[in-house]
């Protein structure tokens, strides 16, 4: 069971104020980031000023499972592409500067367990978003003149508290440094504990 973040009422109140005066979806200091958790899922985390989590689900797929998806924009739900994993009607409404970050989880079980970490290496080696490439995703499927939506995307597997997930990172166009470094944030501060 994870412990659950716990901030003092003057740290609640500074967290309050800077997300008033904010530095927008590019970053900012330590004070501009803004709790989110959820039991259910065992997760818990900060995000910048600028950023927000799904309200619901965006893709339907029950293996890998989304967790929780978080993004600069609203996020509509509804997948497609990539075996079902794609949340192709967020990627689509992404506008020029936008970030979105979709954690997906695998089941491990005890039988798979020794095998999991070659796959899917500790979190805190996988943040620098090193594996970023650009093309077309969120293809319409049937639509055969559809030619996708430019982003610059990467898959990330991590493992963290015995769990297996993918981060799937997407921005729309090329992201500045400032972006970059806000969704590593992001991803970084997002922490998962045992599987319940």
């Amino acid at each position: 069971m994870m412990r659950p973040l716990r901030l003092a009422p003057l740290a609640v109140a500074v967290c309050a104020a800077a997300a008033l005066i904010g530095s927008g979806p590019s970053g900012g200091s330590d004070v501009s980031l803004r709790p989110i958790a959820s039991a259910h899922y065992g997760f818990e985390g900060l995000l910048p000023v600028g950023w927000q989590r799904s309200g619901e689900r965006l893709v339907p797929l029950l293996m890998p499972r989304e967790v929780v998806s978080i993004g600069t924009f609203p996020m509509p739900a509804g997948g497609g592409g990539n075996c079902g994993r794609e949340p192709v009607a967020a990627i689509r409404r992404m506008r020029r500067g936008d970030a979105l970050i979709s954690i997906q989880e695998y089941t491990v079980t005890a039988r798979m367990r020794p095998l999991a970490g070659g796959s899917f290496p500790p979190k805190s080696s996988q943040l620098g978003l090193d594996q970023l490439r650009f093309g077309r995703v969120a293809r319409i499927t049937g639509a055969p003149r559809d030619p996708g939506v430019p982003v610059t995307w990467a898959t990330i597997p991590f493992s963290e508290s015995g769990r297996a997930f993918d981060a799937l990172v997407y921005f729309r166009g090329r992201p500045s440094a400032a972006l970059r470094r806000a969704a590593s944030r992001a991803l970084a501060e997002l922490r998962f504990g045992a599987a319940a």
